[in-house]
């Protein structure tokens, strides 16, 4: 559960000493994993790598080292967040597998099936509209089946908040956390509670026409997606070539998440940039860091010498990152 680090925080007293907070954050982990097999899991190469400043060249806690600890690594990362005075989050798919939604680049992800320069690329988008509106339908009901399914008529079963978005929720109301930075387009982290929440790529709880910009909110095209289905009882999502239109002005409905080839929404990147710099801490979690150029955003935590926290399942991407963010110590001159 990627959520441990930030869960096991969000339990602690409103003003914890030091030393108790990072002992409950730690105590916490060390309960969620204990009887699991780290090594072979991958557990202990990436789920949890605590790097930046106080963790450079340190091999108990750089997970490419030979050395590499998990127990290490969560005390490090423990005693940080215990001392800082705020941090930010930065979250991608991982964070809301648990919900029931498949994230894109493990093995069956959705990339596995859809090639995202074709079904999720801009100019494509633009020609052939029907290629993302097939992709997000059969995402639509896999997660709608994972909560429950039932008839489409009676509403699109969503997926809930999990764990880890209740406990950066929590973090926010302890005025620890101040702003997350999600690459995420599920909506789950205002769902959970989350107030300050920076949607790099955009969000699937609206569309807009490609003719007039006029937006309409999600509920709208499950509408007309409904309509379809009953007029075309046959009908099937990988050829059926549907695309939600505008019912004022016909044109293709567009979702407003930021697709391959297209510019973040305004504003995004440079509110994620100083939220980041804002704080000691950034933590990161279930991503690893491969789009660009959201991933630039998590290491600017260095060059206010701060730390970089990163717990993500996926082992391979995680030791990338590391390599690119993190094993080179850099101290403050004084």
């Amino acid at each position: 559960d990627a959520s441990t680090l930030a869960q096991a925080f969000s339990v602690a007293p409103a003003r914890p000493t030091e030393g108790a907070c990072a002992a409950r954050v730690r105590s916490a982990c060390v309960r969620e994993h204990r009887g699991s097999n780290w090594e072979r899991s991958g557990l202990a190469c990436a789920q949890l790598a605590a790097m930046g400043g106080v963790f450079s060249g340190d091999p108990e806690t750089s997970p490419n080292a030979r050395e590499y600890s998990v127990e290490a690594s969560l005390d490090k990362a423990a005693e940080a967040i215990a001392r800082a005075s705020s941090m930010s989050a930065f979250t991608g798919a991982g964070i809301s597998v648990e919900s029931g939604i498949p994230d894109f680049r493990s093995p069956g992800g959705l990339w596995s099936k859809y090639d995202p320069f074709i079904y999720c690329e801009y100019n494509n988008f633009c020609q052939r509209p029907h290629l993302f509106w097939q992709m997000g339908r059969e995402l639509a009901l896999q997660v709608h089946e994972a909560n429950g399914g039932g008839e489409l008529e009676k509403g699109l079963k969503e997926a809930s908040p999990n764990k880890a978005h209740e406990a950066l929720a929590e973090l926010e109301r302890m005025g620890k956390l101040h702003t997350v930075i999600t690459q995420n387009i599920d909506s789950l982290h205002q769902r959970a509670g989350s107030s300050h929440v920076i949607e790099i790529h955009g969000t699937m709880a609206t569309a807009s026409c490609m003719q007039s910009g006029k937006q309409v909110d999600q509920s709208e095209i499950l509408r007309q997606w409904v309509a379809f289905k009953k007029a075309n009882p046959d009908a099937r999502i990988e050829n059926d070539t549907w695309v939600p239109k505008h019912p004022e002005t016909q044109g293709v409905l567009k979702p407003d998440v930021t697709m391959f080839g297209e510019a973040l929404p305004t504003g995004a990147l440079a509110s994620s940039w100083k939220a980041v710099l804002g704080a000691p801490i950034c933590l990161v979690v279930g991503t690893g860091l491969n789009v660009f150029p959201a991933a630039l955003v998590p290491k600017m935590v260095r060059c206010r010498y701060g730390t970089l926290i990163i717990l993500n399942m996926d082992t391979s991407d995680s030791r990338a990152c590391a390599e690119l963010l993190g094993l080179q110590r850099r101290h403050r001159r004084r």
